[in-house]
């Protein structure tokens, strides 16, 4: 218990994105590479701003345009290179990309029924399961927070990847993350202490 108390942790401040363009009309963007709006790059800026007094020593990011523009803004101010990897890619969404849920629901009410009360057993069409997506995003973290003894990092990435690992640092049932708010620019910071996680701050704007 000391190890926790009195050890200097590894902090990770997890971003979701800015606003996207197109974000007004509900819909489902996924790992379509969409720009970011004019409020979204405002909310970059804002970011980039609030982490500047940080003590950065690397940044991360998805390769998605929406994440990495932020990050690239983040980095800047701390003479970093972004480091960007697919792994940290929102899940694929398949045949949903660019649809609404309200129209979705409208077409296909069971799935959508599925993924909000189940989505540990969801699958989207011609995309990708939440459980292969989880997986994903924890070796993806495992291999990140295993690189590190202490000191601070920033993620760039996407809601879904924001919820996977704030969820599995709580240990919730995947039904339960789409409960965690994750509104567009929001930071999240999370500490460990050695294997050791503790959530700072959630969906701060």
């Amino acid at each position: 218990m000391s190890v926790i108390i009195f050890s200097e942790p590894l902090r990770l401040y997890l971003i979701r994105h800015g606003e996207v363009e197109g974000a007004e009309d509900g819909k489902l963007f996924g790992q379509t590479d969409v720009e970011l709006s004019e409020r979204g790059l405002e909310q970059s800026r804002r970011l980039a701003d609030r982490l500047a007094a940080m003590r950065l020593t690397a940044v991360y990011s998805s390769d998605l345009r929406r994440s990495y523009l932020a990050a690239e803004m983040i980095a800047g101010r701390h003479g970093l290179k972004v480091q960007q990897d697919p792994a940290w890619r929102e899940i694929n969404m398949g045949l949903w990309e660019r649809r609404s849920i309200a129209d979705l629901h409208s077409e296909a009410p069971e799935q959508v029924q599925q993924l909000f009360s189940d989505p540990s057993s969801f699958t989207y069409p011609g995309g990708e399961s939440f459980t292969a997506f989880a997986a994903r995003i924890q070796a993806a973290l495992d291999h990140l927070v295993a690189g590190y003894e202490k000191g601070e990092i920033a993620l760039v990435a996407h809601a879904g990847v924001c919820r996977a690992i704030i969820g599995s640092v709580l240990q919730m049932p995947m039904r339960t993350w789409l409960r965690l708010a994750q509104e567009y620019g929001c930071l999240n910071a999370i500490d460990w202490y050695e294997l050791n996680p503790v959530l700072r701050i959630l969906n701060f704007e």
